[in-house]
């Protein structure tokens, strides 16, 4: 099969190895992209970070609470610059509490959602109008990407957070508590801001989908193989290595980002809470 630039290109920016590596690892695996990055993987050249999801887009991320809800919305723009103005940061902020007031996450529909009449500025427009007008103004592109609504019900408690440096990134974290005083709300908020600043991939060890735990033992046997370990010891050191997997993919056994030695998992239980979902949006990635 022929490798081509662009192939080796993608493989490169998913796992941050070097242009060579990268086609050796194609070459050997006759063009198949996720063997290609598990080898590298096995070989120590693939970088902890895959950015194939990262599309070139830029905007913010706006959240927004209200009736229990919280919102959280991504709005793009072509340009920084445009990121940068203060309409267009001044209507995510609306599109977030449109979505939150009004429970309505699909971004066609929130479109046609209205600022209420008892809204100072803006009365009576549709997000819709909004955006068209800001994209006349700005001379841009605006996309409203996508949306999330989170609803808590009784016992459950909200944290959001977005890192206000530059408003690309956004996270909902929702607990299930014994009590909803400001205690268990600054953890909330603590926790989606570690959310953010760790990236877990998962909940807990159980939400790890069956396949992608596979593929990890998979790796790790080989990468452990490939060390000279006996072979009858392999499984034992695999199941120690998915502790390291674990603490990086899964929110729980995070160490949490505060404070190192205090997993994400102990500082809920001892706030009398449980993390049941979390949501994170990055501008431009998926």
């Amino acid at each position: 099969m022929e490798i081509t630039a662009q192939m080796v290109s993608r493989l490169r920016e998913a796992t941050g190895a070097g242009m060579m590596e990268c086609k050796k690892a194609l070459v050997e695996c006759d063009g198949d992209f996720e063997r290609a990055v598990d080898l590298l993987r096995v070989r120590g050249k693939a970088g902890a970070e895959k950015r194939a999801g990262r599309a070139a887009a830029e905007g913010v991320v706006a959240v927004a609470v209200a009736d229990g809800n919280a919102a959280m919305l991504e709005l793009n723009s072509e340009t920084d610059f445009v990121a940068r103005n203060e309409s267009f940061q001044e209507v995510a902020k609306i599109g977030a509490a449109l979505a939150a007031m009004s429970g309505v996450d699909d971004v066609a529909a929130l479109r046609g959602v209205t600022v209420p009449e008892t809204v100072e500025t803006h009365a009576g427009k549709s997000l819709g109008d909004l955006l068209d007008d800001l994209a006349a103004r700005l001379r841009e592109n605006i996309v409203l990407r996508r949306c999330t609504v989170m609803r808590a019900s009784a016992g459950e408690v909200i944290g959001t957070y977005v890192h206000t440096v530059t408003n690309k990134i956004g996270v909902l974290v929702k607990l299930a508590a014994s009590s909803q005083d400001a205690k268990v709300a600054e953890v909330a908020r603590n926790v989606a801001m570690h959310v953010a600043a760790s990236k877990p991939q998962y909940l807990n060890r159980g939400s790890v989908p069956a396949e992608v735990l596979e593929r990890e033992r998979q790796v790790l046997a080989e990468k452990t193989r490939n060390e000279g370990k006996p072979e009858a010891a392999i499984p034992k050191i695999v199941e120690g290595r998915l502790n390291k997997f674990y603490e990086e993919t899964c929110l729980e056994d995070q160490p949490y980002v505060r404070d190192p030695s205090v997993k994400v998992g102990a500082l809920l239980k001892d706030a009398g809470a449980k993390a049941i979902e979390f949501r994170m949006y990055v501008v431009g990635q998926d």
